[in-house]
């Protein structure tokens, strides 16, 4: 791990069992890679917070935004650099490179979160944190090489399928895990889209609302545009639980 005021880097490997079918690091393993490195260079420095801590918050995704078009392989080292750049009362952006053994760039991240009250499930203000102001923390970043957040509806749904969420799909904050929701929306897109030699290559994942044990969710997908699915995940009073944007070439 390299640290500076602002920025940390940690190196990676991808493991055996880490690696989708086609030999590289799986969407949901990159995910988790940078759930791990947002939340090591909070702790690094003061505000780490997690379901464990005294205080009783917690950080959680509101917006995961990813561009990837070549996720490492099987066996290959790679590094993953982040830091927060702005905070908007009660959100604070994160951003993230991916980039090579040899220095080469091969991926960027966009993140919005949100540090909640685990008793009242409610956001807390990130200029007054247990850690203080959390402005003092960020490394304004211009024309960082990624878009930003999508407007993402699903209008006319194609495939509609129901999901229940159990245990094995919650986190430490005993709701739905994030990745877990990336790994639902993923499934959306048709098999054989892969098989003829497609691959996700931009992941836009937005946040809504918690779902707990035993909730049914109504997952609704369209092909919005040729090669990019738009998913929407309904929880059983109609509120949604999560929207999302698969892009593949």
């Amino acid at each position: 791990m390299q640290n500076d005021k602002y920025i940390s880097t940690f190196t990676f490997e991808v493991e055996p069992f880490t690696e989708d079918f086609t030999g590289h690091l799986s969407w949901s393993g990159l995910g988790n890679i940078l759930l791990r490195s947002a939340q090591k260079h909070a702790s690094a420095r003061g505000f780490g917070f997690g379901a464990t801590s005294p205080e009783g918050l917690s950080w959680v995704f509101s917006r995961l935004i990813v561009e990837c078009p070549v996720r490492p392989a099987a066996g290959q080292r790679f590094h993953v650099s982040t830091w927060p750049i702005e905070v908007r009362r009660q959100f604070t952006i994160r951003l993230f490179r991916i980039f090579d053994n040899a220095g080469n760039t091969i991926g960027h991240a966009y993140s919005v979160w949100a540090l909640i009250d685990l008793k009242t499930r409610r956001p807390i203000d990130l200029t007054c944190t247990p850690a203080g102001d959390l402005r003092d923390k960020l490394l304004p970043t211009p024309d960082f090489p990624i878009k930003g957040a999508s407007r993402i509806s699903v209008n006319n749904p194609t495939n509609v399928t129901e999901r229940i969420v159990h245990f094995s799909d919650l986190d430490m904050n005993r709701h739905l895990n994030s990745i877990r929701s990336l790994e639902i929306a993923l499934d959306q897109i048709p098999f054989e889209r892969f098989e003829q030699g497609q691959s996700v290559r931009r992941i836009e994942v937005g946040y809504a609302n918690e779902c707990f044990q035993g909730e049914k969710l109504s997952v609704r997908s369209e092909e919005a545009t040729p090669g990019e699915f738009h998913v929407e995940a309904l929880r059983s009073d109609g509120a949604s639980a999560f929207k999302a944007i698969l892009s593949i070439e």
